[in-house]
């Protein structure tokens, strides 16, 4: 009769085989994560722009966004919105018609007939700025967001 059990180095190729698969599957994992929290800054920053548009066709007066590249956050002047982006995502640059008003902050301005000065914000991945790159682009005639690939 044969002992039951398992020998020592059965148990060391299955231990080897859970190392690889762990190693494998772990920065994919990591790498989704990281393009979801990028696309999800360029959605937040789409709609806080199509948010302060509206509020500037609604009250009938010039409206502001506020860009802060080194805080990693965007604002409404005086609208009461506020966000800061996600840790896996910064803003890379920003640029269109967007006026810097500070030191890398940068004031998007809306007005009441739907035209804005246009902005175009770039956001990349934190850790590699090479992948993951968005363009959230304000068309400054018709007020439209558009996102996509920054990187062509």
């Amino acid at each position: 009769m044969r002992p039951r059990g398992f020998t020592l180095i059965e148990l060391t190729v299955v231990l080897l085989i859970i190392g690889i698969s762990t190693a494998l599957v772990v920065p994919a994992i990591d790498s989704g994560i990281t393009s979801r929290e990028v696309r999800r800054a360029a959605r937040q920053i789409a709609s806080t722009m199509l948010h302060v548009r509206g509020e500037a066709l609604a009250r009938g007066r010039p409206m502001a966004m506020l860009i802060d590249v080194p805080e990693n956050t965007i604002e409404t002047v005086g609208g009461g919105r506020w966000a800061e982006l996600t840790e896996r995502a910064v803003i890379e640059g920003v640029g269109g018609g967007a006026r810097e008003v500070g030191d890398r902050q940068f004031e998007v301005r809306f007005f009441p007939n739907g035209s804005t000065s246009g902005a175009a914000v770039v956001l990349s991945s934190r850790v590699d700025r090479t992948r993951n790159r968005l363009l959230v682009e304000l068309d400054p005639l018709i007020g439209s967001v558009r996102v996509g690939d920054a990187s062509s």
